[in-house]
């Protein structure tokens, strides 16, 4: 076949998992078949997302996935091409992709918090003291089943009230639920706050891992528009008026993707808005304790009208898969309870010893500082970099939101950062699938996350790549494929 005109076979009916992903392992799959060979030439993105009938963000995420196996090299103002085999089969492929004196294929798309150095011997210790019995009853629930409420937990439960006090909340055991992380959190949230068929309001530019359990749940979720403080309390009463929603889910303290932080004065006017509807909501605050000099939580405001999202994968280590959520009343509680034992049975024990071993001993305070304290940092780099009127980082933040000049467009700067080998994810990635907002445009804009990559020069030279192509004069740009 012309490998120039090369589309993918893609599962019929979607194959249930994300087109991106489907798109790059076809390719995996024809190179290995043979069907495609090393230089040969791709379709441009654009060509690729129109013969598909996809968006242009799903064939840069697919081509940005193929690049990170390995499968393709870019040639600035040549296209796109299937990589040597070599690149793809070589044991050093990852130590390459992984130099810190490497300055291209750096993934900007994923949001992790920069661990310190010293974690990874503090991990060691509290497994040798743990597996040393230092929590006695860890191995018994280790190596069996605990079904009961407390029993499987260990002292995971006083520890998200621990953890839940030092973000200001008046937390008790019966209000307070263990999950397997926030994701796992909103997941069960809405199956137990909404039924299927209602709506549930996000904002315009929503997490985008919210879709899969609305979807789950068998809920709709509507967007609510936004401004530089986040969520506008006249949309949201607009939208509670216009479709009688059931809950709102929303990030006050370093919105996801804009870093919006919201006032005093906008929390008790969202708040006030939520009340006079009726409208329960959801506060995903993971980020909210890296915030340099804080900000005063949802549910500190209306703790009888907030359900708490606090978690340990941004603050502290993704890997432990441990958050907390603190309901309205006992009875919430207990139903969060019961789903979490209706998805997972029980949760493992072992990441919520270590949680609680941090928790109770500084450990995770000193990595909370040190995060926020090198999110800061960077967040300056950023600044100093694009600018501050161009780039929104507020300190402890561990992405930025950066504004594109009216001389780029969105597809355009997205395909040239990815050609220089820089993941990026644009704003029409997280446009709410519905509701008024739609209707406006979609930010100029793309979120930079400031704490995957763990070399703080590393992210300098990136950042510093993307602020050189936005500075190219158009007619010195190279054409996107």
């Amino acid at each position: 076949m012309p490998t120039a005109r090369w589309s993918p076979r893609l599962p019929r009916g979607g194959g249930g998992g994300p087109v991106y992903r489907a798109i790059a392992d076809a390719l995996e799959a024809d190179i290995r078949a043979g069907r495609l060979a090393a230089g040969d030439p791709l379709p441009t993105q654009r060509d690729l997302a129109a013969r598909l009938g996809v968006n242009f963000t799903t064939v840069t995420r697919a081509y940005g996935e193929a690049r990170r196996r390995g499968l393709l090299a870019a040639r600035v103002g040549s296209g796109t091409f299937v990589a040597p085999a070599a690149s793809a089969q070589a044991p050093n492929a990852d130590a390459r992709r992984t130099d810190p004196d490497d300055a291209s294929d750096v993934d900007l798309s994923v949001n992790a918090p920069p661990a310190p150095a010293w974690m990874a011997d503090a991990l060691r210790d509290t497994l040798a003291r743990l597996a040393g019995g230092a929590d006695p009853t860890l191995a018994r629930r280790m190596l069996t089943y605990q079904t009961r409420r407390d029993d499987a937990l260990g002292g995971a439960r006083d520890a998200g009230i621990a953890w839940l006090h030092a973000r200001g909340l008046d937390a008790d055991a019966s209000r307070v639920a263990v999950t397997a992380g926030a994701q796992h959190a909103l997941a069960l949230l809405f199956a137990t706050l909404a039924r299927p068929g209602d709506t549930v309001l996000v904002e315009a530019l929503r997490y985008p891992g919210l879709d899969g359990p609305a979807a789950a749940a068998g809920v709709k979720l509507v967007g609510v528009a936004m401004d530089d403080e986040g969520l506008r309390p006249d949309a949201l009463d607009a939208a509670c008026k216009r479709h009688g929603a059931a809950a709102l889910f929303c990030v006050p303290t370093l919105q996801n993707p804009t870093t919006a932080v919201m006032s005093l004065g906008r929390r008790r006017a969202v708040l006030d808005v939520a009340r006079r509807r009726r409208l329960r909501v959801v506060e995903d605050d993971i980020c909210g304790p890296l915030l340099v000099g804080g900000a005063t939580p949802l549910a500190a405001l209306a703790p009888d009208l907030v359900t708490y999202v606090g978690s340990l994968s941004k603050c502290i280590a993704p890997g432990l898969r441990t958050a907390f959520v603190l309901a309205p009343n006992a009875e919430d509680a207990r139903r969060l309870d019961a789903a979490v034992r209706a998805s997972v049975l029980m949760l493992s024990p072992l990441p919520l010893a270590v949680a609680a071993t941090w928790i109770a001993d500084g450990t995770a305070a000193r990595a909370v500082a040190d995060i926020s304290r090198e999110a800061a940092a960077r967040g300056t780099a950023a600044r100093r970099v694009f600018g501050e009127s161009h780039v929104d980082a507020p300190a402890g933040s561990l992405h930025a939101w950066l504004r594109l000049p009216p001389t780029w467009t969105l597809a355009a700067f997205v395909a040239q950062a990815q050609q220089q080998g820089v993941r990026l994810a644009p704003a029409d990635y997280y446009v709410a699938p519905d509701g008024e907002a739609r209707a406006e445009p979609v930010p100029n804009a793309v979120r930079l996350t400031l704490g995957a990559v763990a070399d703080r020069a590393r992210l300098e030279r990136a950042l510093a790549t993307l602020a050189a192509i936005l500075a190219q004069p158009t007619a010195q740009r190279a054409s996107s494929p």
